[in-house]
């Protein structure tokens, strides 16, 4: 089988010596992509070309170059400023993209087959400015690219190669690329051999700038376990026809999944909200049809913790919202138990089998929920409200993820009074357990709670004296808590 053809279009100057080790960086991509590719497909299937001369300025566009070009299946590009600067790069873009435009097969299974690489931060009006050629601009301008770069603290974009510490990112996105142009090798082999079924699509809403690597990450799950992650494109960036493209690709969706960060997010033109305001607001409002949507932050974030104004109102707001927990349910646990959760709600719904009280428990069964870092503290109390004659269970602490996730909801469904201890964790923490409560008749629950409780142990925080409850939670607190919870469940659990 003769092997597919890769060509690598750059400038030369990037791959000039440079930085404290003179590194080259085109010819360490090059190794990198090869390598990934080796992984991803196997030995003698692609092969990637670049043109190693050093070329002048004055150098003709010649003919060995139109002959590797006719002979590619896929151009990737280096995207930088010398590359937008240069001619005879602009002259290998528009001639590949020329070619596949006149085929009709420019994009293959929803992908590019000119893959953008950027090695710095371009605006994408730049890159609109850089082609010539009118009828490649639209393909272009809305194909997502790999950023081999990193943005710090301050928003300013870094080389990845000067920073030992992102050689991982660096290497992600080698092997993503590598997966994309394994996609396209593979539908170009196989033409018409999708399966007849297509793939469950997820909605992976665009992210703040600090939350894109979560974002990637999620997106790889997803893609190798075989679901179709929409946007496939760039979203527009004005208002209007980011909306309308949000929306399109929110009707085609069986789930929408949002990562908030502490950003608040770039504003597209004319809009006075931020492109992940818009898409979740967008998803929440979404009725026809009913769209179940995942909002996830890391548990460190909360509205107390922003400093950003705007973030802090649409953090609170999502916090403070009683949402329908069939359909929206606002989840701060580590990213690997929401990782399950996501895959947990594409799974084909059935009917949940009703779950009832351990028998023997008359009524007195208890959830008392802690966090690792209060199992010890609750110990205690555990051993007074089971001299009370209730039944207690305490969340197990070791075991995989998808286990404790189990164990947690049937603990939810099988209890008469779930106790939430409230000590050396964050208010965050205390909002989720309060959420997956909320969301317990989802998985089987079939009967009210006799009592649904937060006890609040020391140390003391301003915080813990003024904390929002739902109505039909009670808080209590101090060193009289067993004896309070005694008081308030006297009458709704059977003796």
């Amino acid at each position: 089988m003769t092997p597919q053809q890769v060509f690598l279009s750059y400038s030369h100057h990037d791959d000039e010596p440079y930085g404290p080790q003179k590194r080259r960086w085109v010819e360490e991509f090059e190794e990198a992509l090869r390598e990934s590719i080796g992984q991803r497909v196997g030995p003698g299937r692609i092969e990637v070309w670049r043109d190693k001369r050093r070329l002048e300025g004055n150098e003709l566009f010649d003919e060995q170059i139109e002959q590797q070009i006719d002979r590619s299946a896929i151009l990737v590009t280096v995207l930088s400023q010398h590359y937008l600067s240069s001619a005879y790069c602009r002259k290998e873009f528009q001639a590949f993209g020329q070619r596949h435009l006149q085929k009709g097969d420019l994009h293959v299974d929803h992908l590019s087959r000119i893959v953008k690489v950027y090695r710095r931060a371009i605006e994408r009006a730049e890159l609109r400015q850089f082609i010539e050629l009118p009828a490649l601009i639209p393909d272009v301008d809305r194909t997502v690219g790999y950023e081999l770069f990193y943005e710090d603290e301050n928003g300013i974009d870094r080389d990845v190669l000067l920073d030992p510490a992102k050689a991982v990112l660096y290497w992600q996105r080698a092997d993503d690329i590598a997966r994309a142009i394994k996609r396209i090798i593979s539908a170009d082999s196989q033409p018409g051999s999708a399966s007849s079924t297509a793939p469950l699509s997820v909605y992976l809403a665009r992210t703040a700038s600090d939350m894109k690597d979560t974002r990637e990450l999620l997106e790889r799950e997803l893609e190798d376990r075989g679901y179709r992650v929409l946007p496939q494109e760039e979203l527009p960036e004005d208002n209007e026809g980011y909306i309308k493209a949000v929306q399109t690709d929110l009707q085609r969706s069986n789930l929408s999944v949002h990562l908030i960060s502490s950003r608040y997010g770039s504003v597209p033109d004319g809009a006075t909200k931020s492109g992940v305001v818009v898409q979740a607001e967008l998803a929440i409002a979404q009725q026809s049809p009913p769209l179940r949507t995942l909002f996830w932050s890391p548990p460190e974030i909360s509205a107390d913790t922003l400093k950003d104004e705007q973030q802090r109102a649409f953090v609170a707001r999502l916090d403070q919202t009683e949402f329908d927990r069939n359909r929206v349910e606002f989840v701060r646990e580590p990213f690997e138990q929401f990782k399950s959760l996501v895959i947990e709600r594409l799974r084909p719904t059935t009917t949940p089998a009703v779950a009832d009280a351990a028998p023997g428990n008359n009524g007195k069964a208890m959830y008392l929920v802690c966090d690792a870092m209060d199992r010890a503290g609750s110990k205690p109390l555990q051993e007074a409200l089971t001299k009370l004659g209730f039944v207690v269970t305490r969340p197990s602490i070791e075991g995989t993820v998808e286990e404790l996730l189990e164990e947690n909801k049937a603990n939810l469904v099988g209890c008469d009074v779930v106790v939430v201890v409230w000590g050396n964790t964050r208010e965050a923490w205390v909002r989720s357990k309060l959420r997956e409560i909320q969301q317990a008749p989802g998985w089987g629950r079939a009967r009210g709670f006799a009592g649904k409780f937060i006890v609040v142990g020391p140390p003391e925080s301003p915080i813990k004296l003024d904390f929002d409850v739902p109505p039909d939670v009670v808080v209590v607190r101090g060193s009289e808590s067993v004896q309070e919870l005694e008081r308030l469940l006297e009458g709704r659990a059977s003796p």
